[in-house]
């Protein structure tokens, strides 16, 4: 396959993701954060509110370089 084709399918896929993320929150008022993986409550998708995410990355960071020998 070629890399147009390749590029093209993977934008597709993204964006029925994103398509299935909105209509999930449509349904439960809940998104997931695409930085730290937390599903939060929301009332709008153009901010999240607070949710501690700068901490969260941090410790993500430090376990996976913890568990790296």
């Amino acid at each position: 396959m070629s890399d147009t084709a390749t590029r093209i399918l993977d934008r597709l896929h993204q964006e029925a993701l994103d398509e299935n993320e909105e209509r999930d929150w449509y349904r439960t008022g809940r998104i997931p954060c695409h930085d730290c993986g937390t599903t939060v409550r929301t009332t709008t998708l153009e901010t999240l509110p607070p949710h501690n995410c700068i901490q969260r990355q941090q410790a993500r960071r430090e376990r996976e370089a913890n568990r790296t020998p």
